[in-house]
């Protein structure tokens, strides 16, 4: 399964538990991403909804962590970072860019 199948499933599943939720507690709850004023947009549908949208930010966010790992194990390669076990070479990349461009200080041991 690819990471945008993963996605859609993630926010199929906020959708299913909005309806199973609004089933249980009898209260008619708009669906996601769909103005009805009609419904009742309760604490729980913002909620729902605003996980929604975090899920679907991973579709721009994923490519760019994957980015970041290539540039990351470049910057390894050409002894510009050290990356140990355990660490992240997306996280590894983008330290080292903000640290290029004053954006970040050096942790000071």
């Amino acid at each position: 399964m690819s990471y945008k199948e993963d996605i859609e499933r993630g926010v199929e599943l906020l959708q299913l538990c909005q309806k199973l939720q609004s089933e249980k507690d009898g209260i008619d709850r708009p669906e996601l991403h769909v103005i009805d004023k009609t419904k009742t947009l309760d604490q729980f549908a913002r909620d729902i909804s605003k996980s929604a949208t975090w899920m679907s930010s991973l579709y721009k966010l994923v490519p760019m962590m994957d980015d970041l790992a290539k540039l990351g194990r470049k910057l390894e390669s050409e002894g510009k970072i050290r990356v140990d076990y355990g660490d992240d070479y997306s996280e590894a990349a983008l330290n080292y860019l903000l640290e290029q461009n004053g954006l970040k200080e050096t942790p000071r041991v």
